[in-house]
């Protein structure tokens, strides 16, 4: 009696074991379907309205710097028309005005080092608004480094978004296209400002000296 109800234990433990065995193994199950997220989209436009709003303070930082840097430096003429610029610029700037303004922050951090590379000299008043400008400078910087996180998660969500929402991402995308070149000239511009200023006894302002540290 003792042996039957041994195996009869044996018999019901070996049962589910049994039918686990006739079951698919989970490699053979096929996979679900992913669900796609219902704020994709939304997410996208926030990421990509966020983007341009912060491109366009730090383009605004350097226009305004360039503007006080050239004025110190005797460019009158490229003093106004980079404030003119920054002035123009606003959050919700196009692609085409992004690129604009792209184009006169290069412009005027031409002018300003071609005329810092004559070594001209600065009187007292002149040095403070080129200390002033040079602040803004590595604000602008500053918010150029915060924007390469952002940017580089935008570049990645655009690999799932929809074509038809890519045209309204244009200006997104010119951003974060243009992001490292703008900022690996901008740092060349904040190494020549610093030599200047260093060069001409103007103490370097403790925002320029941060954003350096920072590239």
């Amino acid at each position: 009696m003792k042996k039957l109800h041994l195996t009869l234990a044996a018999a019901l433990i070996c049962l589910p074991m049994a039918a686990m065995a006739q079951l698919p193994s989970l490699k053979s199950l096929p996979s679900l379907p992913s669900i796609p997220s219902a704020g994709g989209g939304g997410d996208l436009s926030g990421q990509n309205d966020s983007l341009v709003r912060g491109y366009v303070a730090a383009n605004k930082d350097v226009l305004l710097a360039n503007s006080q840097m050239a004025d110190a430096l005797g460019l009158k003429d490229a003093a106004a028309a980079s404030r003119a610029t920054a002035d123009a610029l606003t959050e919700g700037a196009t692609k085409g005005s992004l690129e604009e303004s792209s184009k006169a922050v290069s412009a005027s951090s031409d002018a300003v080092s071609a005329e810092m590379a004559k070594s001209p000299k600065l009187d007292a008043a002149a040095k403070k608004k080129y200390q002033s400008g040079m602040a803004q400078l590595g604000q602008g910087l500053l918010k150029y480094i915060a924007l390469s996180g952002p940017a580089q998660a935008f570049s990645g969500s655009l690999k799932s978004a929809s074509p038809m929402m890519l045209p309204k991402l244009q200006s997104g995308v010119y951003v974060a296209t243009q992001l490292p070149t703008g900022l690996s000239n901008l740092g060349t511009s904040m190494k020549n400002a610093n030599a200047f200023a260093k060069s001409n006894d103007i103490p370097v302002p403790p925002d320029a000296t941060k954003a350096m540290a920072a590239l």
